[in-house]
């Protein structure tokens, strides 16, 4: 029985050993190792972060903007890689190099070359290989990214 006592009174001695050793790790609130911060220094910092956040905004606002562009019979639209165009009027073709197409996200179909873009399709245009739009009557596109007309 006497060992059943020693063996508690070990247990006890060693978990409270251990409570006053993580205690000691915990530094006090306004120490050295854990010290106080004014409201003054938090809203400085905070106002850095929402001026550098902003700026970001506003750089990502102005590159992902639309631009309507009227193509005339037989100008031809070739668009970079990550493109996105819109054609608003269903006379224009689709000019697709040896490659696989152009993604219409609207249908869920790759257009191949030479095919009649259907009026207020979603196009991406994945890879700057010279694929892009072609009219083949006066037409209005939409388009959000970079291209260059011929």
């Amino acid at each position: 029985m006497k060992k059943v006592y020693a063996l508690i009174l070990a247990f006890v001695v060693i978990l409270v050993a251990l409570s006053v050793g993580y205690a000691d790790q915990n530094p006090e609130p306004g120490s050295q190792q854990d010290p106080l911060v004014s409201k003054s220094y938090v809203d400085s910092q905070y106002n850095q972060v929402k001026a550098y956040v902003d700026d970001k905004l506003k750089e990502v606002k102005t590159e992902a903007s639309y631009e309507v562009i009227e193509l005339n019979s037989g100008e031809v639209l070739t668009m970079e890689g990550g493109t996105q165009a819109i054609v608003r009027i269903a006379n224009s073709a689709v000019i697709v190099t040896k490659t696989d197409g152009v993604a219409d996200l609207t249908a869920g179909t790759n257009l191949k070359n030479n095919d009649i873009i259907p009026a207020n399709h979603l196009l991406l245009f994945p890879r700057s290989d010279g694929r892009g739009i072609k009219a083949t009557k006066h037409t209005y596109i939409v388009v959000m990214g970079k291209y260059t007309k011929n």
